[in-house]
């Protein structure tokens, strides 16, 4: 076998194949294997190999094992007296392959090589050829030197920007998206190392070979695209953590000897930095909305301090007005879902400028010195509620109006609705074409996803992939919008989809034959004449999440501390004993709890009594005050939605039915119309019923 190429996969269905057909041109004629590790793709990339191209060597992970530890995988099954490792986003000239393996042959001391790289726009690809990143090489880099002096090798030399790029040149290291090596290489030092999850593993490799007496060169002679992050920009990780965390290791593993204590502390400070400040800048783009809401509230404030009465008092006191509500104001928002699903929400941004005026009130009552001034909280008030749902109407009006596309900077990062259609039928076709002309919704179609394999163009969208695989497809697509379609999912597949992708920054939208199966509020948007309907589930909201929490938390130790006193010793009394019960909990999962039952084996203990010890389960946060039907293991085969409570919405309805379906049906609506609000009434409810 003349050459083992390997191709570790992860969700990049359409470069793959682009670059596999390259790769068969580049190796014809050659004796060769391709192996294709893939690392539990959702695209369809195994079937694609699997129909398309079944000779090739098919590895399918579970998970996601990362390059180094996939290329492993492929390394250890490989044959040939060369090796190459590929990404899949690239795409090779039909003389690479020959070009590579005619220099192995005239440089007996090359032990690894790569070819130029390009960008998808003809550019140079910096990481074809790079020196080892020690801290003096790598700081001019983390400082941005290297970028403001390209050509000076002082600041240049982590890329060798300073060289001419068509000059064959012995490198400390090249990219591994295209890494050749022989074969005698990786029987001496063995695989890459796996503590390198993505990034930094080839850096580690080249200097692994270096340090076995083989030379390394950047090969200019040949070269090939490289469509660089394609398959990061799906991974289900941070990209610049993984990647600054790679340097820190390389750094610790090569250079920690060689380096004073001093040079090291610097160089890692770098790194940390640098990472901070691209963290920093990934954290702004998905806070947009967030930041901007805190602009137009600095605004109004600063226009409600000019409105006081004269003379003006000094900026220094307004310093702790602005803090103040700020952090109440984007507080208030954030507990009631502003800035989860609806950031353009006007109507939530009126709500959450109500809430936070009469907590300010309060909070001026209590600390009256602290303050700023009554008339200061009254204009804040009235300007901030004209400014933040202000800029979202005018917002939304310039789109709907077409004055802004939504191919824009800001209006695609705030207008666009990320679609992922539910259902590749002749419904779900009918909804892409009416979506598709009505683009002043802002609705922007990803592509379809059904139950089984479909065409792979769909009226022009392509097929994403498997309902089963639809929470990996939502993260990897960014999706912010999903919509059902009744013609292939009925109500129940739709509800147990809807509870599996709870967790997700989705609207939820249905299609309905007929409007009357919906559980609980929603709202209607209407496409002409399609009515799409959209679903909420209050009960994951983080505000009522947390405050869930809390009302638990402090009625069920309230409880312990006033009753636990008299209820424990009139149980025992009564001739009652602690029993462990395990109940059925979210989603398959088992709760063990305590509960009252008579030492004789008599009746079972009676409500109150026996579900007393339960109290501690739920200061433990295992069950909750209200929640659903407690079933003890063995009883049912159900499998529950939210944690189980000591009553629910099921318990106290006056029409209630025995069987599942209807108490499903209960959850739902519980779970569409939480509040704390109605935890109380229920509770009272069930006083009262016992």
């Amino acid at each position: 076998m003349r050459i083992s190429v390997i191709i570790v996969s992860y969700n990049v269905k359409e470069f793959l194949q682009q670059c596999i057909l390259s790769l068969k041109n580049a190796l014809d004629g050659m004796e060769h294997e391709i192996i294709v590790v893939d690392n539990d793709s959702v695209d369809g990339s195994v079937n694609l190999i699997r129909q398309k191209f079944p000779e090739i060597l098919l590895i399918e992970n579970h998970s996601n094992k990362g390059f180094a530890a996939a290329c492993n995988q492929g390394l250890a099954i490989a044959r040939g007296e060369f090796i190459l490792l590929l990404n899949p986003d690239t795409m090779l000239q039909e003389d690479t392959i020959n070009v590579m393996v005619k220099f192995f042959e005239d440089h007996p001391e090359a032990g690894a090589a790569g070819c130029k790289i390009l960008n998808a726009d003809g550019t140079l690809q910096l990481a074809c050829r790079r020196t080892f990143p020690t801290p003096a090489v790598a700081l001019p880099k983390l400082l941005g030197l290297s970028r403001l002096f390209p050509k000076v090798k002082a600041f240049s030399r982590y890329n060798l920007t300073y060289l001419d790029p068509d000059q064959m040149t012995e490198v400390d290291a090249v990219s591994g998206s295209f890494l050749m090596f022989r074969r005698t290489v990786y029987e001496k030092i063995g695989g890459l190392d796996e503590a390198y999850f993505l990034y930094g593993e080839d850096l580690d490799y080249c200097y692994r070979i270096k340090k076995g007496g083989w030379k390394i060169f950047y090969v200019p002679g040949t070269k090939i695209i490289h469509y660089k992050g394609e398959s990061t920009k799906h991974a289900a990780f941070d990209n610049f953590v993984v990647f600054y965390r790679a340097m820190d290791i390389f750094s610790r593993k090569h250079f920690t000897r060689s380096y004073s204590l001093v040079t090291d502390i610097i160089f890692k400070c770098g790194i940390f930095f640098r990472g901070l400040i691209s963290f920093g800048g990934r954290i702004f783009r998905r806070r947009i909305v967030m930041f901007v809401d805190g602009i137009a509230l600095s605004a109004a404030i600063l226009v409600a301090h000019q409105l006081q009465p004269r003379p003006i008092p000094g900026y220094s006191s307004l310093l702790s007005m602005l803090i103040f509500y700020l952090l109440l104001w984007l507080g208030t928002g954030y507990s009631i879902g502003l800035y989860d699903r609806r950031e353009l929400s006007y109507s939530r941004a009126v709500v959450a400028s109500v809430l936070s005026f009469f907590a300010s009130l309060i909070f001026n009552l209590a600390f009256k010195d602290f303050i700023y001034s009554p008339h200061m909280l009254i204009w804040s008030f009235i300007i901030v509620t004209l400014f933040l749902p202000g800029w979202r109407v005018i917002l939304l009006f310039l789109q709907r109006r077409r004055i802004i596309q939504p191919a824009s900077s800001l209006s695609k990062a705030l207008l666009s609705r990320r679609t992922i259609i539910i259902g590749a039928g002749k419904e779900g076709e009918r909804i892409a074409r009416k979506l598709k002309t009505h683009i002043e919704h802002g609705f922007e179609i990803l592509g379809f996803v059904d139950k089984n394999y479909g065409s792979e163009d769909i009226v022009g969208f392509p097929f994403l992939g498997l309902v089963s695989d639809l929470p990996e497809i939502i993260r990897i697509n960014r999706a912010t919008e999903i919509i059902f379609t009744t013609d292939r999912f009925n109500n129940d597949d739709i509800l147990g989809i809807v509870d599996r992708i709870k967790q997700y920054r989705t609207n939820i939208k249905i299609v309905p034959r007929q409007l009357d199966y919906i559980l609980g509020k929603s709202s209607v948007e209407n496409i002409e004449d399609i009515p799409l309907l959209e679903v909420d589930y209050n009960l994951f909201h983080m505000g009522n999440r947390v405050s869930k929490r809390v009302f638990d938390l402090v009625v069920s130790v309230a409880g312990v501390i006033l009753l636990a006193p008299f209820m424990i010793p009139l149980a025992y009394l009564m001739g009652y004993k602690f029993h462990k019960t395990v109940f059925i909990g979210v989603e398959g999962t088992q709760i063990e709890a305590l509960t009252f039952i008579k030492r004789n084996g008599g009746n079972h203990a009676r409500v109150f009594i026996n579900r007393f010890p339960l109290l501690f389960s739920i200061i433990a946060g295992d069950l909750s005050l209200v929640g659903s039907e407690l079933i003890p293991v063995g009883n049912s085969e159900r499998s529950l939605r939210y944690k189980p409570g000591l009553t629910g919405l099921f318990r106290v309805s006056k029409n209630h039915r025995t069987d599942e379906i209807d108490k499903q049906n209960y959850e739902y609506l519980y779970m569409q119309n939480h509040s704390l609000f109605l935890d109380v009434e229920i509770i009272l409810k069930t006083i009262l019923k016992i």
